[in-house]
């Protein structure tokens, strides 16, 4: 990205940036895009209505290059009205959140494909087809993880797993079999039934994008 700034000069890039619609990715993802727009940058942040009404105003001195861009979420059955992030719902609705929040796929692959085409477009963990859609219009693409890299290594390579599967709760109270050095990270009981449940690793590995940025 640094490269590709530096080549676009005094104009700066054209970035798009869409998250998770949970406020615990989309704040972080809101102050990564204050960086950008205070660098000289043009961020256009994607997301649904109601979550940007929530948001923090964007400060008087990036208004002209950080706009937000609302797309409405899908409407799916069982999800209620109003609802838009995981602050909305119980935990057992979630789920129907990401069918909705997936729906959002081709009105973002209009938006992206309108007016001048963005240079790049910055998405979360569990969006695997903004890559199929970013490639088809030649834009490239980063995902940025909030998560800690500790957890990656935690959560480890797809490679790894299949040689030493942990699918069970009491799988992940301990480091996995292929961090070769002593460790005191593990998950609690009831994070590894979390992870479990949901399959939230698996959600991980598919993101085969050139460009992966972490918390820290």
């Amino acid at each position: 990205i640094a490269m590709e700034a530096a080549a676009a000069g005094a104009g700066g890039l054209e970035v798009v940036v869409f998250r998770w619609l949970a406020f615990g990715h989309m704040i972080p993802f809101l102050e990564l895009s204050k960086r950008l727009a205070a660098r000289g940058h043009a961020v256009a942040f994607v997301s649904t209505p109601w979550n940007l009404a929530r948001l923090p105003p964007v400060p008087a001195g990036l208004s002209s290059r950080l706009r937000f861009v609302p797309l409405p979420l899908p409407a799916v059955e069982g999800l209620p009205e109003g609802a838009e992030a995981t602050s909305d719902l119980p935990p057992d609705k979630v789920g129907l959140l990401k069918q909705a929040m997936d729906g959002l796929a081709d009105p973002l692959a209009a938006f992206l494909a309108a007016g001048r085409r963005p240079d790049w477009i910055i998405h979360d963990f569990c969006h695997h087809w903004v890559l199929p859609i970013a490639g088809q219009l030649k834009v490239a693409s980063a995902t940025f993880l909030i998560f800690q890299a500790a957890f990656l290594v935690f959560v480890g390579p797809r490679w790894a797993n299949p040689a030493h599967p942990r699918t069970e709760p009491e799988h992940f109270p301990e480091p996995p079999r292929w961090i070769p050095f002593p460790s005191t990270t593990f998950f609690h009981r009831h994070e590894a039934q979390w992870i479990t449940d949901r399959g939230e690793s698996q959600k991980i590995w598919p993101l085969e994008c050139p460009c992966i940025a972490t918390g820290s």
